[in-house]
């Protein structure tokens, strides 16, 4: 019997409809996920059925691509471990940061029942406080968060806002192309959550920069579904109306501050959790076969043609 979190009646018909889920078949599938698991000398990976379960259903039940998926994942995260595998909740710094409102997932899914909605970026801190790495590292953890326990985000995938209303020349320096390719791959090759939709709001003139660097290193499914709204709210709420933007938008969909004290405490109560995940990662000295190189995984020219994104 899987330990997973029963779905409402419209998640566990999109699951069933869009993501190839049998319930009666769920349990059969996470064993064999674990039984892999645990045979491969090189990979210590949680394997709690309802973590495991969100790269099953972000793979469409292909329990091979949920292979390579939770291998990379767990990769990136011991190879980079301050930007993708961080575990020190209570760091003052982290929560200084996370404290800005850089990144915030709003109460209520789009459409009610839809994707959940995350607006990044919101509360960029100054770059000559803290660096780009420690920033994305709180996205990070956040995102290990939704993994664990939205099922709208899992099930219907994520709607991003990307506010950088704040982004200075600083930031854009920090953002190399290194980093900027690293943070595509874990973005697109590990996580389960699909993207389906990227919106760009209110960025200044120096956000062209980053723009014309990571776009190209998007999968072509991802750059169809990536919109410029430049400082138009208009034109951002014919995609996400308006209400289910937060008050300081104009909407209804909670508030700045509220959204940050829901998840403090969120960060509070999976404190624990954070300090277990130290015990997980991959050592590349036991893989059998070749050597996963992240660095070089799509070439010179940073190109993604060979992943595939749903």
């Amino acid at each position: 019997m899987s330990l997973v979190r029963p779905l409402n009646e419209d998640l566990q018909k999109k699951a069933n409809e869009e993501l190839n889920e049998i319930p009666n078949s769920t349990s059969g599938y996470l064993r064999d996920f674990k039984t892999w698991i645990e045979q491969q000398p090189h990979l210590r990976a949680n394997t709690d059925d309802q973590f495991l379960i969100a790269f099953l259903r972000g793979c469409k039940y292909s329990l091979e691509k949920a292979k390579v998926k939770i291998d990379a994942y767990y990769t990136l995260k011991s190879k980079f471990t301050a930007i993708f595998g961080e575990t020190n909740v209570d760091n003052e710094r982290f929560r200084e940061i996370f404290r800005m409102g850089v990144y915030l997932y709003l109460p209520t899914p789009l459409y009610d029942n839809g994707p959940r909605i995350v607006i990044a970026q919101a509360g960029l801190p100054p770059a000559d406080k803290y660096n780009i790495e420690e920033v994305l590292a709180v996205g990070h953890v956040l995102q290990d968060i939704l993994l664990l326990e939205d099922d709208h985000a899992v099930v219907n995938g994520l709607v991003t806002i990307g506010d950088f209303n704040a982004l200075t020349m600083a930031h854009v320096l920090q953002m190399t192309p290194t980093l900027m390719k690293r943070w595509i791959a874990y973005s697109y090759k590990t996580m389960p959550m699909r993207i389906k939709s990227n919106h760009i709001f209110r960025a200044p003139k120096v956000f062209d920069t980053l723009y014309n660097l990571a776009k190209p290193m998007l999968p072509q499914k991802q750059q169809e579904r990536l919109f410029i709204h430049n400082n138009s709210l208009e034109s951002l709420t014919q995609h996400i109306p308006l209400k289910y933007l937060p008050k300081e938008y104009g909407g209804e969909n909670g508030s700045i501050p509220e959204i940050i004290t829901e998840w403090d405490k969120k960060l509070d109560y999976y404190r624990d959790y954070f300090n277990r995940s130290k015990q997980w990662g991959t050592d590349e000295k036991l893989r059998i076969g070749k050597i996963k190189d992240y660095d070089n995984m799509f070439g010179i020219d940073g190109s993604f043609t060979k992943l595939e994104i749903d």
